[in-house]
């Protein structure tokens, strides 16, 4: 990582991450381009990854929740795939090289080439975002707004990760990410792990509801150790990714109610624990205003419509579910 990071800082080659590896780049150099996913990608990010002359793809898992469906297009005789112990070029693979010498033999080539700066971004126009009652838009909106430099940032699979996506990470925040396997629930325990190894640090938890009901109980973890991240519980009334592509009025897409603002008491003797339920965007934007350091655990019923979906998720999911019908 710290060769890749140190070689966009010094390169004016146009870079972006697929979800998984957000948070790998400074987001605020001039370099990035946003994050990659295929087909579902914005219109620069594409023509900036899948029409530069070579991509160089280090460390790729091109998997169906991070593709939209595999839609990638990125021709192999204009690819350099670099991976933990072999590397390929074009069509030839080369066994025995570690990933750290084949990323330090790229970058010395790259400081030895001339190599045109990316093209500018296009000026985005920032839309008008209502701030009535709480949405996918003005959620990710009012959390954009709260995230500050060296936040380390978590976001379950589902409605949470691809709308994590969107964001623009200040200097020194990081996101941690499962798309892989896609583990729902990972990320509670997961934000356990990442406090506990930075207690310095504002941890961010953004989890569903049916994601937190299967690992809620390492909040008493958290409350045990005196840790204070600021959870976000996105109440959409079940398995809103799980609807999307399939099932849509399924009750096997349905949770059980659960009152979360009580949960932390159910889990510490000692009230160690601050709680709010909101379902407008202005109470979500004074509940961040208060937690710039939070000093307890916080947790955020954030109530939002049962079939709303962030736009990345739902040109993913469009694709899955024309991809799972045949």
């Amino acid at each position: 990582q710290p060769v890749l990071q140190r070689w966009m800082a010094e390169t004016p080659m146009a870079h972006a991450t697929l979800l998984m590896g957000k948070g790998l780049f400074d987001e605020q150099q001039p370099g990035f381009v946003g994050t990659y996913s295929a087909g579902a990608s914005s219109d620069d990010v594409r023509q900036a990854i899948e029409e530069a002359d070579t991509t160089i793809c280090v460390g790729t898992r091109f998997v169906d929740t991070l593709t939209a469906g595999f839609t990638q297009q990125l021709a192999l005789e204009r690819t350099i795939e670099v991976q933990p112990q072999a590397s390929r070029v074009g069509g030839t693979w080369f066994s025995g090289l570690s990933m750290e010498q084949a990323v330090t033999t790229l970058r010395e080539l790259c400081l030895e080439l001339s190599i045109a700066p990316p093209p500018a971004k296009p000026a985005t126009v920032q839309p008008h975002i209502e701030r009535g009652p709480l949405t996918q838009e003005n959620f990710w909106h009012t959390v954009q707004h709260a995230l500050a430099p060296g936040d380390l940032i978590l976001a379950d699979q589902g409605t949470a990760a691809f709308g994590a996506a969107s964001l623009s990470l200040p200097g020194g925040a990081e996101l941690i990410v499962q798309p892989l396997w896609g583990s729902i629930g990972y990320s509670l325990p997961a934000a356990f792990g990442a406090q506990t190894a930075a207690p310095e640090r504002r941890v961010i938890l953004i989890t569903g509801d049916g994601a937190a009901q299967l690992t809620i109980q390492e909040i008493g973890s958290m409350l045990r150790d005196g840790q204070t991240p600021v959870i976000l519980v996105l109440n959409n009334d079940g398995y809103t990714v799980e609807r999307a592509i399939h099932g849509e009025k399924q009750r096997y897409n349905d949770i059980a109610s659960w009152n979360w603002t009580q949960i932390p008491r159910a889990f510490s003797l000692a009230d160690q624990a601050e709680c709010w339920r909101v379902t407008q965007a202005i109470q979500l934007e004074e509940v961040f205003a208060r937690l710039a350091r939070p000093q307890r655990l916080s947790l955020i019923e954030v109530v939002l419509p049962k079939a709303d979906l962030p736009a990345l998720l739902r040109q993913v999911t469009q694709a899955l579910e024309s991809r799972n019908s045949g």
